[in-house]
């Protein structure tokens, strides 16, 4: 059969003139059509459901009663458009993908958020951090960005890979647990691996850590290097757990800064290179503030307002 005769058949069809015989040599042939190319015609069964209604209208507009099965009618029209026609076009009725939100979540200085993914990944935001993610995962991986620090306790898929962007690297896992800090003020982005394995890039290398590795992008030179590392002092964070380890004030400072949401000030310079080393579980500011001044004899504070404290006095290593 041509296609001039499948068209001829349809139109005596629409119009009420078709014959018995030619209306059932119409069936056979969309019988033996749509069983071969039913996939093709219909791009899901939405679209199959839409293009029988805009088939049904068709009909009953031009006054035809009599019917025959409308998947045979639709399997035709599918044959004739695709000798000439777009069939997407003419139905109209192209099933639109639903846009995919953009989630960002923020924390503030003193806060930290549990954030659960739509593949199941847990994130656990620490302060001061900004996660962004779609609201969904579609194509070959799942892309997430982040500024800040964050742990990450990732499902696997192992067709899907799980990618962090963090300023000038990225991270890239199919299932695993891991912690990134990359503040935008620090010089380094660093990415300390509990379980699994983790692929870190910069621009110019690329690096594998395994459990207890820490990979560090520095952002001054550019470079990207690995460590052996006890993991739990840059993990216990998102347990309540600070450590502290033989840095300067003014780096605890910093520390401090993030976890409870204020801000110090130096009464000399001198003071910011005094050094401690300190673990302290779940402990307030105040616990804090008071173990240091213990340790360090003749260090003082003093609560401003708004949130400032000034560290005064002397400090002697």
């Amino acid at each position: 059969m041509t296609e001039n005769d499948i068209k001829g058949l349809m139109e005596k069809y629409q119009n009420g003139t078709i014959t018995e015989a030619e209306e059932k040599l119409l069936e056979q042939f969309d019988g033996i059509l749509l069983s071969k190319n039913e996939k093709v015609n219909f791009k899901s069964e939405i679209h199959k459901a839409r293009v029988k209604q805009n088939l049904s209208h068709i009909i009953h507009k031009r006054g035809k009663t009599k019917s025959i099965k409308w998947l045979r009618i639709a399997a035709s029209w599918a044959l004739i458009i695709s000798f000439g026609m777009v069939a997407y076009n003419w139905s109209h009725n192209e099933v639109q993908q639903e846009p995919i939100a953009e989630i960002v979540e923020h924390t503030d200085w003193g806060q930290k958020l549990n954030v659960t993914l739509a593949d199941g990944t847990k994130v656990v935001l620490n302060s001061g951090s900004t996660l962004c993610f779609p609201e969904r995962f579609e194509g070959n991986s799942r892309e997430v960005e982040l500024i800040g620090e964050a742990f990450f306790d990732v499902v696997k898929n192992r067709d899907k890979p799980f990618v962090i962007r963090s300023g000038d690297v990225t991270t890239t896992v199919l299932g695993t647990s891991f912690n990134i800090n990359a503040y935008p003020d620090k010089e380094e982005v660093a990415v300390t691996l509990a379980t699994g394995k983790v692929k870190i890039a910069s621009a110019a290398s690329t690096v594998f850590i395994s459990p207890n590795q820490q990979g560090v992008f520095n952002h001054l030179n550019k470079t990207l290097s690995t460590f052996q590392v006890e993991i739990n002092p840059y993990i216990d964070w998102k347990n309540g757990i600070i450590h502290i380890n033989d840095a300067t004030l003014a780096e605890t400072a910093e520390v401090l800064e993030r976890w409870y949401g204020v801000s110090f000030v130096f009464e000399n310079e001198k003071l910011k290179h005094c050094h401690i080393t300190a673990t302290y579980d779940n402990q307030t500011l105040a616990t804090v503030l008071e173990s240091i001044k213990h340790v360090k004899k003749g260090m003082a504070y003093e609560y401003l307002g708004d949130n400032k404290i000034l560290i005064k006095g002397s400090c002697n290593d």
